[in-house]
């Protein structure tokens, strides 16, 4: 009985805390108006989120780890927004930013695509002068994923990301295994990563 009890009290926290976090999420993109999912679907201890369509601005970085990557693509695509691109302008943002990462062999690769997104008001943004910085435009895609709102260091971030990998092997769910995603949607911590949905 006390085991039936602690199992429903561990599922209803972990209910409230995702849903918590959706809650939170979707006020901080309200309040700055940034891209939130479409679509949220909770099953089991993850997430199925889509977004809609979105264009982003993109760069490949090789780089040790993630938040090495993030550090140098950023600073690339902040100087694309400054006024970097061939029409001189300023060109706004929205969150959340993040990275695509990519996996062989059950570990992370040490390359990774950074990206930020352009807000939904511009609709045709001026091309980089960077080459090696791009306009993507991201149609709505299907994840899964599991969001966090504490700050976490490197070893974190890969333990999360194998648990949620490992959950949904466990659930066969159908899934790209050869890169994740990795959004973030302030500076305090809270983060949301998975992986494609796939097999529809």
């Amino acid at each position: 009985m006390l085991r039936i009890f602690l199992t429903v009290s561990v599922l209803f926290w972990n209910h409230l805390a995702a849903q918590n976090l959706v809650d939170e999420l979707a006020g901080i993109c309200e309040a700055n108006d940034c891209l939130i999912p479409s679509v949220f679907v909770e099953d089991k201890n993850y997430l199925e989120v889509q977004f809609k369509e979105r264009k982003r601005v993109e760069t490949e970085v090789d780089a040790e780890d993630i938040k090495s990557a993030l550090a140098i693509g950023l600073e690339k695509l902040f100087s694309y927004a400054r006024c970097g691109n061939v029409a001189g302008t300023i060109v706004p943002l929205s969150a959340p930013w993040g990275v695509f990462g990519y996996l062989k062999n059950g570990e992370i690769q040490q390359k990774f695509r950074v990206f930020l997104v352009i807000v939904p008001q511009v609709t045709n943004p001026p091309a980089p002068t960077d080459p090696t910085v791009e306009i993507v435009t991201a149609p709505p895609v299907w994840y899964y994923g599991r969001g966090f709102d504490t700050k976490v260091d490197e070893k974190q971030i890969e333990e999360h990301l194998f648990q949620i990998m490992k959950d949904l092997e466990q659930d066969n769910q159908s899934f790209d295994s050869t890169y994740f995603i990795m959004d973030m949607f302030n500076t305090d911590g809270l983060t949301g990563m998975g992986f494609e949905k796939t097999g529809e």
